[in-house]
């Protein structure tokens, strides 16, 4: 194996980690918390989530973009494949998940202050 798979390896192995030490934590605390899917699954099923769909190069994607009183939602996919997801709320960014990064896992919990926990729970 090469060094880069190596590394490789070992990143997807201490971000597994980090994202299950932050969510023992919010359980254990009672911090109200969201995964990038689970956002992702509100986001495609609210009633005001204005979506588009475009074919680039032969690939097809969807846009999707819901704006409520204090948040904004923007996400692209291709096909199940979440590619970009960003949530702002009061005008202050609290996710920006890239598909090719390794900071954010799809699992990884976000923490939801509890103005947006509430109108997450609306939905």
């Amino acid at each position: 194996m090469s060094k880069n798979k190596y590394k490789d390896k070992a990143l997807t192995a201490v971000n597994k980690i980090k994202a299950n030490v932050k969510e023992t934590y919010y359980h254990v605390k009672d911090i109200p918390s969201i995964t990038v899917h689970q956002l992702a699954d509100t986001i495609k099923k609210h009633p005001n989530t204005r979506i588009t769909k475009k074919e680039l190069l032969g690939i097809r994607y969807t846009f999707y973009e819901l704006k409520t009183e204090d948040d904004y939602f923007y996400m692209e996919t291709n096909a199940a494949r979440i590619l970009q997801l960003d949530g702002f709320s009061n005008k202050k960014q609290f996710v920006s998940y890239r598909s090719y990064r390794d900071s954010y896992e799809i699992n990884t919990p976000i923490k939801l202050h509890k103005n947006l926990q509430s109108d997450l729970n609306e939905i």
